[in-house]
């Protein structure tokens, strides 16, 4: 996941594509979005910008796009390759995300998904939501206690559990 420009947030349009289930490839003009129904990531946890919407039935699907979280010399050097930073430049927070090609896949939520969140008034503090309230908190009508790192319809940074091909459990993760 190297040598392109990395971008940090999704497209309106491809976020429109997951709620409406849509399968085919988004362009902005620099970076292609594909969206694909078919399950291709394997059981396991994996680092990923989460997004949510809703099959042609209604049921709660994730957008899933894998990335990766690089630190120290690595994400220094992967930086750098990707023209972010200056040669003998440092990261400002000694991490740096790998997302060359966004791919999300739209997975079902298990019946007892748990999401884990960041709490908005203490950072070192968690905030457990169930597969309807992390709806509503992508949605911006969440009316829980403030949360860390969430904009109403933008992608959220987890690390995302697949279990039996289904979400079992999503943990934010804090980005300074």
């Amino acid at each position: 996941m190297r040598n392109s420009k990395r971008r940090l947030s999704i497209t309106v349009v491809a976020a429109t594509l997951i709620i409406m289930g849509c399968s085919d490839p988004v362009s902005d003009g620099g970076t292609t979005t594909t969206v694909t129904q078919a399950q291709t990531i394997a059981d396991g946890t994996w680092f990923a910008f989460v997004t949510v919407g809703e099959d042609e039935t209604g049921d709660m699907t994730l957008g899933i796009d894998l990335a990766e979280i690089l630190t120290g010399e690595e994400a220094k050097t992967a930086a750098f390759e990707d023209g972010v930073i200056a040669e003998g430049e440092d990261l400002p927070n000694d991490f740096y995300i790998d997302n060359d090609e966004q791919v999300l896949e739209l997975l079902h939520v298990g019946d007892d998904a748990q999401f884990v969140l960041i709490s908005g008034s203490d950072t070192s503090e968690k905030v457990l939501v169930d597969a309807p309230s992390f709806a509503e908190v992508y949605q911006g009508t969440y009316s829980g206690e403030p949360l860390y790192g969430v904009s109403s319809g933008t992608p959220i940074v987890m690390e995302v559990t697949i279990t039996d091909g289904l979400v079992s459990r999503g943990e934010a993760v804090y980005l300074p």
